[in-house]
């Protein structure tokens, strides 16, 4: 995991609210622009969603896997871990 594109990707509250989202349930990006419009999220473009989800997935915290019935899904690569700013490095705690 690269510091820089945790720290970037996690500087969006709609980012983090998507993490939310997949860590209740994985699902598809429709799946989770429904969720995001349940919650409050003026969401107008499944792209916006997305493109959200691959930056989240380029940093590591998510991953993409295919379910027959549903297509492409994302689900959390971990639940927790911790930065060490003195050091620059991060640390997977949980999955």
């Amino acid at each position: 995991m690269e510091i820089r594109k945790v720290i970037s990707a996690l500087d969006s509250d709609l980012r983090r609210e998507i993490l939310r989202i997949v860590a209740d349930n994985p699902g598809t990006v429709v799946d989770v622009l429904n969720q995001l419009r349940k919650r409050g999220f003026e969401v107008k473009y499944r792209e916006t969603v997305y493109r959200a989800m691959e930056k989240l997935v380029d940093a590591q915290l998510m991953e993409k896997f295919y379910e027959k019935e549903r297509g492409l899904c994302y689900k959390l690569s971990l639940t927790s871990l911790e930065i060490d700013i003195t050091k620059g490095t991060i640390t997977k705690l949980s999955k």
